[in-house]
């Protein structure tokens, strides 16, 4: 079985040039790599847009991604609050974090990618969340990391914490189902490594260098010691826009936060996860420098057409 992982991959198709031509690029990819299912980690969009996420959803199937069995996905901070567009929305971000409506927009986003949780074995009581499938023999949990909104321990309504209340599912889940699996993987929005500072003095750097203070998923260190205690293989995580490998209490991390989002086109990339009788590999994919212009760059006739 071959499982692609990607994240952040923040399409917007309104404040800026829409990235959906390198989306479709790396979806193509998977295809010809010959995956047979795809994990995205976070921020689909970059601004909340349900119309995006629509557009997202559209072009997932048309990709053949259409299914359960073929998709997972889970909610970013992106797709909850949206983020900075322009230098003078950094004062102002805060106020609309405040004002949005956290229970709302997940709810709304799973709704958008209602069909990839049908055939799941779990789903959890706050907003779904924890999800688990079972492919083949893989047990897939899919989590919520993205905390409220709060002046004080979470201004940028970019820091992380999993509920106790997930926590303790994620635990039902590992032990009910973990026996029906090979192998066990986690798919979680934040990351949890260490932070880089940016060298960027646009305003863009500012907003990623002022956002990174705030990037903490909290309790971590709880949650790396249940995925050790119930034998977790592989945890797939994005929110930090770089694509690493790392390793805590010998368990794997790898974060597709460079799929898209922060990298030039012609260096897009991707986690491919081979599971086998031998156990997983993992690879990380670049895409040929000039295949991205192989697809026809997408015109504002087109996105029309994929939002209608």
């Amino acid at each position: 079985m071959k499982i692609a992982h990607i994240s952040d991959l923040h399409l917007n198709t309104f404040y800026r040039d829409s990235n959906l031509r390198e989306i479709k690029s790396l979806l193509r990819y998977c295809l010809e790599m010959g995956v047979d299912h795809l994990a995205i980690t976070g921020d689909l969009t970059d601004d909340a847009s349900e119309d995006d996420l629509r557009i997202l959803r559209k072009t997932l199937i048309s990709f053949g991604f259409d299914t359960d069995e073929k998709l997972s996905v889970i909610v970013g901070n992106h797709d909850i609050y949206g983020g900075v567009q322009k230098a003078e929305d950094i004062f102002s971000f805060p106020d609309r974090c405040r004002k949005t409506n956290y229970r709302k927009k997940i709810k709304s986003f799973n709704s958008i990618f209602n069909f990839t949780f049908e055939n799941c074995v779990y789903q959890g009581e706050e907003l779904q969340y924890p999800y688990a499938k079972l492919l083949n023999d893989v047990l897939l949990i899919g989590m919520n990391s993205n905390a409220e909104y709060s002046s004080i321990s979470n201004p940028f309504a970019s820091n992380g914490e999993v509920s106790e209340q997930q926590q303790s599912e994620l635990i039902k889940i590992l032990s009910t189902y973990g026996s029906e699996a090979k192998h066990k993987i986690i798919l979680i929005h934040h990351h949890f490594n260490k932070i880089k500072s940016l060298n960027n003095f646009s305003s863009a750097g500012l907003w990623q260098n002022i956002e990174k203070q705030t990037m903490k998923l909290r309790k971590k260190k709880k949650l790396i010691k249940i995925f050790n205690e119930l034998d977790v293989n592989l945890v797939l995580h994005g929110h930090l826009h770089e694509t690493t490998a790392y390793q805590k209490s010998d368990i794997d991390f790898y974060n597709a936060g460079g799929s898209v989002k922060g990298v030039n086109s012609k260096k897009l990339k991707f986690n491919l996860i081979n599971i086998g009788d031998e156990g997983i590999n993992v690879e990380l994919l670049k895409l040929p420098g000039n295949y991205v212009n192989e697809i026809r760059k997408v015109n504002s006739k087109e996105l029309e057409m994929d939002a209608a």
